[in-house]
């Protein structure tokens, strides 16, 4: 499989049809056990630390991507009567210019 580079994918009036980015996109979602979810994020936590390109295996196409700061941490919360629900959504981005410093990081602790 060939890596897209999203100039790549771009019309000649410089604009990305939905068509185009549709095919572009790949996306996954599975059940995971705690320690499965946890030893995930261990592992690209410690790919980011390092400042190394990323390279996963996800619906059976290999992508790379080699991520520029700031990332994006989105955290949403919501209850209803019958469950509650948090996601958190990283969001890492290989720029083609620069980017702003973030914010810092949101604090995570267990339940006491």
């Amino acid at each position: 499989m060939s890596i897209l580079n999203p100039r790549e994918s771009e019309g000649s009036s410089g604009q990305t049809s939905e068509k185009d980015e549709k095919r572009n996109r790949v996306q996954e979602e599975r059940p995971l056990s705690f320690a499965e979810a946890a030893a995930f994020l261990r592992e690209l936590a410690d790919v980011l630390e390092r400042g190394k390109g990323i390279e996963m295996g996800i619906s059976q196409q290999q992508i790379r991507l080699n991520p520029d700061e700031p990332v994006t941490l989105e955290i949403s919360y919501r209850e209803d009567p019958k469950k509650k629900k948090m996601e958190v959504e990283l969001e890492i981005k290989e720029h083609f210019g620069g980017a702003a410093k973030g914010a810092g990081r949101p604090k995570v602790g267990p339940l006491h």
